[in-house]
């Protein structure tokens, strides 16, 4: 399963003037494409316990104690596993209630090397050790005086929470997006956690979703940072464009799919006293947005198209590379992977779609262009 992506020369004039942030549609490179399964090496096979029903497609890759490991929150337990044979190293339970409490719903979370942050009920940061110890609690600023009215903190859509010294990096993720939320900024936050100060490196939704106002899916926002550059990346689901954020500067680079993408609204309906929304399901939608530190490479997910007789999703990832140029566009279905995956410093990890085992779980090892 191997593509051998050819490359182009970039002219010395253009290599002067690159810098980061910069749109390279001046550059007429050729967008290579191909079939995702075509990339695949192997296949990393993780056991479930007794407890576990089933894994997430996202895991944290950790360094500690010499050790290769793989960490990921499934309910309220912390697990690990070995890396390299995909055993199941510990399975740590966190308490719902009590001093060490950690809440009903966990909106998202984050493992470090020796804690885990948790985003409970989408209000509040707790901070906990790896022995289900809770360290601290913050309580996020709500917002609600505001035309945001009620903030959401998430890691929906795949916006990982960033944790960069003592400060921590944090998305609110609105439900749906009404008119009044279009002048808004504040939805990307950072948090100090010795000081429980808030800044934020503000942005503002595209013009063009006035046409997506009141709508479930398209109010969504995927985030992702670089800390060696100091970037933010902004994908919205329903822009061609990434925002491209660094010094309070923005910019727009072209991460569009070479296939048309029909962006569709979906309906409401009226159920008792609450508000159903529908989605169109024969909509395109950009999805998540994942970047790999090793590589410097960001992969932007797709949904192409949509069988809907067959129930089967044609979905895509565009990669871009460290100057945000597109170099390939890589097609697969919802029959074969996930849309989110994981990086190692030896490849890109996404969970396949059709599984062979009740008691392991497979990965499939890929390297993308731009990895070798």
């Amino acid at each position: 399963m191997q593509y051998l992506f050819p490359r182009y020369i970039i002219p010395f004039f253009w290599a002067g003037i690159l810098f980061s942030c910069h749109s390279k549609s001046a550059h007429n490179n050729t967008l290579e494409s191909g079939n995702l399964r075509d990339l695949v090496k192997d296949t990393l096979w993780l056991e479930k316990d007794i407890n576990t029903q089933s894994l997430g497609n996202d895991f944290t890759y950790l360094e500690k104690e010499g050790k290769v490991l793989l960490g990921q929150v499934n309910g309220r337990r912390l697990l690990l596993y070995d890396a390299q044979s995909g055993s199941l190293l510990s399975a740590q339970p966190f308490e719902e209630e009590g001093p060490n409490g950690i809440g009903s719903f966990i909106s998202g979370s984050l493992i470090s090397e020796d804690s885990v942050l948790f985003l409970s009920g989408g209000k509040q940061l707790i901070v906990a050790d790896h022995r289900a110890k809770v360290l601290s609690r913050h309580d996020l600023p709500a917002h609600e005086n505001t035309v945001r009215g009620s903030s959401h903190y998430a890691t929906f859509v795949h916006n990982p929470i960033y944790l960069i010294g003592n400060k921590v990096i944090l998305t609110d993720v609105p439900f749906v997006l009404k008119a009044p939320m279009l002048a808004y900024e504040n939805w990307l936050m950072q948090y100090d956690l010795q000081t429980d100060e808030e800044k934020y490196v503000p942005f503002t939704f595209p013009e063009k979703y006035e046409d997506f106002l009141d709508d479930s899916e398209f109010c969504h926002y995927s985030h992702a940072y670089s800390d060696r550059k100091k970037e933010h990346y902004i994908s919205f689901a329903a822009d061609d464009r990434l925002l491209c954020i660094r010094d309070e500067k923005h910019s727009w680079v072209d991460a569009g799919s070479s296939e048309p993408m029909e962006f569709l609204r979906g309906t409401t309906d009226k159920s008792g006293e609450y508000i159903v929304f529908n989605p169109n399901p024969e909509s395109s939608q950009y999805g998540t947005l994942q970047y790999s530190p090793w590589h410097e490479l960001l992969v932007r997910a797709a949904k192409l198209s949509v069988d809907t007789e067959r129930k089967v999703e044609h979905q895509s990832f565009i990669l871009l590379d460290k100057s945000l140029t597109k170099t390939a566009e890589l097609k697969f279905t919802s029959r074969e992977f996930s849309s989110l995956g994981f990086f190692m410093p030896d490849g890109f990890y996404l969970k396949l779609a059709q599984q062979e085992s009740d008691d392991k779980i497979g990965y499939a090892k890929i390297i993308l262009p731009g990895m070798e």
